[in-house]
C-alpha cells in the first residue's frame, strides 16, 4: 500500500499546511490515490479537482481515487490541525498519495514538498465543533505554485510517518459545480471601536476540553475585527452584499483585483436576520469569516474548507475590487437518479429542499449540518439513511456510516456506550439515547438492505449497548436515572426536570431496541422483554389520558408520576408500539385532531409543544402509517415551504434559529412521496392523493420505479436505468 508523510518537525504542531506539487513538461492524463488527515485540496493547473478525506475511524484512512485531466502541474494542499473536533478525528497529521501518468507511477516522495506559510497559523477555531477559522496573507506565490514554481515557499523535508490502516471510500466522489452570487448591494464600512466583541465556548475552552490557540496566542482576530464593523453610506472601507439564491454548501471562492495592497474579508451566513435584510456572520455560534490581506495583483480566492451559505458579504479596505464571488458546491453526486415533476408549486419546491439538503449532508458519510459541524450523529443518520435509499436507490454513505461506528475508537466513553456522533472525539459526553438509535439505525438497515453485514459487524457493539443499560434497570425493568445527556428533543421534553427519575420516552425507545436486538440476532428472551417493558410503560406512564414523560422517587422510594406532559410524549408511544390507534383510540384522535400543526392557541397549555425532531416527524410518520395522506399533505406544507421558499433548504429546527439546511429534514421527501404516489419505501398503498405528478424513484437493481398520476390515475412501470431518462420517459 501506500507510504505515508508528514513535514518534518510539523507532527505535533497544529493548524500547519503543506503542499506536494509535481510538475510536468507537457500536459499528461493521470489516476491519483490519495487519502489524508486531517484534509487536503487536490488542484490541477490551479483547479479544484478533489477534496479530502473521505472519512474513517481512528487509526484508519479511507482512499479516494480520481480521474486526473490534463495537467502540468499537481497540486496537493494539506492541513494538519492535530485539534479534537466533531468533524475529524484527532490524529497525528499525514497525506500518502499515488500518482499513475505517462506509464509510471509515483509517491509523495517524488514531490516537492514545502509550507504554505501564507496561511496563518495560530488563529481561532471555526467553531466549537469544527477546526480552524481561515486567515491569509496572500502575495502572489500561489498562482506561482499553481505552475510549479515552489521556490516562494519554504522547501519542507518530507518524512515517512506510521501509516494508519487502509479502507477503501465506500461513497462516490462529489459533486464539484461552480455558483455565481448576484449583488444586491453596496455601501460603506466603518469601524466603531465602542462596538462589543464575540467571545465563546470555541474560543474560552480552549485548554480545558478543547485543543487549539488562545486569544492570547493568536497571530491575528479577524472576528474581533468584524464585530466593530458598521455599514452604512460611507465608511473608509466598501462591501458588497450578494446572494445564491438559494443555501449550498462548497468552497467559498471570489475573483479580485488588487490595485494596491489591501484587505477582504468574505463573510457569510444561510440567513437574513428575522425582519432585516442583513446577517449576522456569527450565528448559530461558528465564525463566518475569511480573512485575506492582498498584495498588489489579480487574485483567485477559494476557501480551504467547504461552508454552507445564501448570502456573502464581501467586506474591502484599500485598493480592492471584487469582480464576481460564489461557491464550488461539494455535494453528494447520487441525488440525481431521483427525478420528479409534480403540478403543485409547494409541494415541488419541498421535494426540491429535501433533495438539496440530502446532497449537501451525505458527501462522505451521513452529517447532521454541512456548516457548524458537519458530523455524524447517530439519531440523524436514521432519518437521512432512509432518504438516501429513496433518492439513491441504495445505502453506500450509510453503509460508511455505520462501517466507521463498527470501527469506533471509544476511549473516554463508560464500557458498552458508543460515541453521539463518529468519527469524532468525545469531548462533550455522550447521549445514552443515541445508542438506541444505533441499534434502529442498524435494525433498518439490514430489513431494507437485506444484506446481514452491517449487522455482523455492529455485533459486538450493539450487545455492549444492551449490556450498558440493563446495568440501569430497576425493578420493574424500566430504566431509570440514566447518565449522559439524556435527549428526548428540542424542547420541554429535555429539561431536567422531565427526564429525570424514569423517562417514559426513553423507555419507549429501549424496548423498540430490545425488540430489535431480538429480531437480529435470534434473541427470543429479549423479544419478550421488550413487550414486559411495554407493559411497564403502559401500567407506570398512562394518566388516563395522556402518558406522562417520567416518574420519580419520593422520600418512601415508590415511584410516582411528576404529571409533566408533553406533545412528543405521545408520539413516542404510538411510533415505538406502545401503543397504537386500535389500543388508545381516544388519544390517537385527541393528537391527530387537535394537536400538530393546526393546534389552536392556547389549547392544553400543560401539553408542552413539540419540536421538528422527534415530535413532528414522528407525528407525519404515524400519519403516513395510518394512511391520513391529505392530513399529511397538509402538514407537510404546513411544515416545511417556508423552509423551501426561504433558504431552498430544510432546517434543524422549526424556526431559522440554527442550521438551516440539517440532514435529517430530507427525509420529508418520504411523506411526500407517498401522500402524492402511495409508494412508502417499501410498497404501493392503494391511497394517493391523486395530483398530476411523476416520479422516477431508484431501486437497488440499477431499475427505477416510474410512477404517474395524471387526471386522479395512476400508472406504475419499470424502467430501464436510473434518473433523468426515466422520468423523461413518465
Amino acid at each position: 500500500m501506500m507510504d505515508a508523510y508528514w513535514g518534518e518537525g510539523y507532527s505535533q504542531e497544529k493548524n500547519i499546511t503543506l503542499a506536494w506539487v509535481y510538475a510536468n513538461a507537457s500536459p499528461v492524463c493521470g489516476v491519483l490515490r490519495l487519502a489524508c488527515a486531517s484534509c487536503a485540496q487536490i488542484f490541477a493547473d490551479g483547479r479544484l479537482i478533489g477534496f479530502a478525506p473521505m472519512r474513517a475511524a481512528h487509526g484508519y484512512a479511507r482512499v479516494s481515487e480520481y480521474s486526473l485531466p490534463p495537467f502540468r502541474s499537481l497540486v496537493i494542499a494539506a492541513a494538519g490541525y492535530n485539534v479534537n473536533s466533531f468533524w475529524l478525528p484527532l490524529s497525528h497529521p499525514f497525506c500518502a498519495a499515488e500518482l499513475t501518468c505517462g506509464g509510471n507511477t509515483y509517491d509523495l516522495s517524488d514531490f516537492a514538498c514545502v509550507r504554505l506559510d501564507d496561511r496563518l497559523q495560530k488563529v481561532q477555531r471555526f467553531s466549537y465543533q469544527r477546526c480552524f477559522l481561515e486567515d491569509y496573507v496572500l502575495d502572489g506565490r500561489r498562482s506561482r505554485l499553481f505552475s510549479g514554481d515552489v521556490s516562494a515557499y519554504p522547501s519542507v523535508r518530507a518524512v515517512p510517518v506510521a501509516p494508519p490502516r487502509w479502507l477503501p471510500s465506500r461513497t462516490h466522489l462529489p459533486v464539484l459545480g461552480r455558483h455565481t452570487a448576484v449583488l444586491l448591494r453596496e455601501g460603506g464600512v466603518r469601524t466603531d471601536p465602542s462596538l462589543p466583541i464575540w467571545r465563546d465556548r470555541s474560543q474560552l475552552n480552549v485548554g480545558r476540553e478543547l485543543l487549539g490557540f488562545s486569544p492570547e496566542e493568536w497571530e491575528d482576530a479577524p472576528t474581533d475585527e468584524v464585530c466593530r464593523f458598521r455599514y452604512g453610506e460611507s465608511g473608509a472601507g466598501r462591501y458588497g452584499l450578494y446572494d445564491l439564491g438559494r443555501v449550498i454548501t462548497g468552497f467559498l471562492w471570489a475573483d479580485v483585483c488588487a490595485e494596491e495592497d489591501g484587505t477582504l474579508y468574505l463573510l457569510f451566513s444561510e440567513v437574513f436576520k428575522e425582519g432585516e435584510a442583513d446577517f449576522d456572520f456569527l450565528r448559530d455560534g461558528t465564525a463566518n469569516c475569511i480573512k485575506y490581506r492582498l498584495a498588489k495583483g489579480e487574485h483567485r480566492l477559494l476557501s480551504f474548507e467547504p461552508y454552507a451559505m445564501r448570502y456573502i458579504k464581501a467586506v474591502r479596505f484599500g485598493g480592492l475590487k471584487v469582480r464576481a464571488c460564489g461557491i464550488i458546491d461539494y455535494q453528494n453526486p447520487d441525488a440525481d437518479a431521483f427525478r420528479f415533476r409534480v403540478a403543485d408549486e409547494k409541494y415541488s419546491a419541498i421535494l426540491s429542499a429535501a433533495v438539496e439538503t440530502f446532497r449537501q449532508n451525505a458527501v462522505d458519510l451521513l452529517t447532521d449540518c454541512p456548516s457548524r459541524e458537519r458530523a455524524g450523529w447517530l439519531s440523524d443518520a436514521y432519518f437521512s439513511s432512509a432518504a438516501e435509499r429513496l433518492f439513491t436507490g441504495g445505502n453506500c454513505v450509510e453503509d460508511a456510516f455505520l462501517e466507521n461506528y463498527a470501527l469506533a475508537d471509544k476511549r473516554g466513553l463508560p464500557r458498552g456506550m458508543v460515541p453521539m456522533c463518529y468519527p469524532a472525539d468525545s469531548y462533550a459526553g455522550y447521549i445514552p439515547n443515541w445508542a438506541m438509535w444505533y441499534i434502529l439505525e442498524v435494525h433498518k438497515n439490514v430489513r431494507v438492505s437485506g444484506s446481514r453485514c452491517n449487522a455482523e459487524a455492529a455485533r459486538e457493539n450493539i450487545f455492549g449497548i444492551v449490556e450498558y443499560f440493563l446495568q440501569k434497570e430497576n425493578d420493574e425493568e424500566l430504566l431509570e436515572d440514566l447518565e449522559g445527556w439524556v435527549f428526548v428533543e428540542w424542547s420541554a421534553a429535555n429539561d431536567p426536570s422531565h427526564v429525570c427519575g424514569v423517562n417514559f420516552p426513553s423507555n419507549m425507545c429501549w424496548a423498540k431496541c430490545l425488540e430489535c436486538v431480538g429480531e437480529l440476532y435470534g434473541d427470543g428472551a429479549l423479544l419478550a422483554k421488550a413487550e414486559r417493558v411495554r407493559a411497564a410503560v403502559r401500567r407506570l406512564g398512562f394518566d388516563g389520558t395522556f402518558f406522562v414523560d417520567n416518574s420519580v422517587r419520593g422520600k418512601d422510594g415508590v415511584l410516582r408520576q411528576t404529571g409533566l406532559l408533553t406533545e412528543v410524549c405521545q408520539y413516542y408511544a404510538f411510533w415505538f408500539g406502545v401503543a397504537t390507534p386500535r389500543t388508545y383510540p381516544a388519544l390517537y384522535a385527541e393528537m391527530c385532531d387537535k394537536f400538530g400543526a393546526a393546534r389552536a392557541e392556547g389549547y392544553r397549555p400543560d401539553v408542552a409543544p413539540c419540536n421538528a425532531i422527534y415530535g413532528i416527524y414522528m407525528r407525519l410518520d404515524l400519519l403516513m402509517r395510518e394512511g391520513d395522506l391529505h392530513r399529511l399533505a397538509t402538514e407537510c406544507v404546513a411544515c416545511f415551504y417556508k423552509m423551501a421558499k426561504k433558504t431552498g433548504t430544510l432546517w434543524e429546527h422549526d424556526k431559522p434559529y440554527a442550521s438551516c439546511v440539517h440532514g435529517f429534514a430530507s427525509y420529508a421527501a418520504r411523506w411526500l412521496v407517498c401522500a402524492l404516489t402511495g409508494w412508502d419505501g417499501d410498497r404501493l398503498l392503494d391511497a394517493y392523493l391523486g395530483t398530476d405528478c411523476a416520479f422516477a424513484l431508484p431501486q437497488a437493481d440499477g431499475s427505477s420505479l416510474v410512477i404517474e398520476v395524471r387526471d386522479g390515475r395512476r400508472g406504475v412501470r419499470r424502467a430501464c436505468g436510473v434518473g433523468r431518462a426515466a422520468a423523461e420517459s413518465a
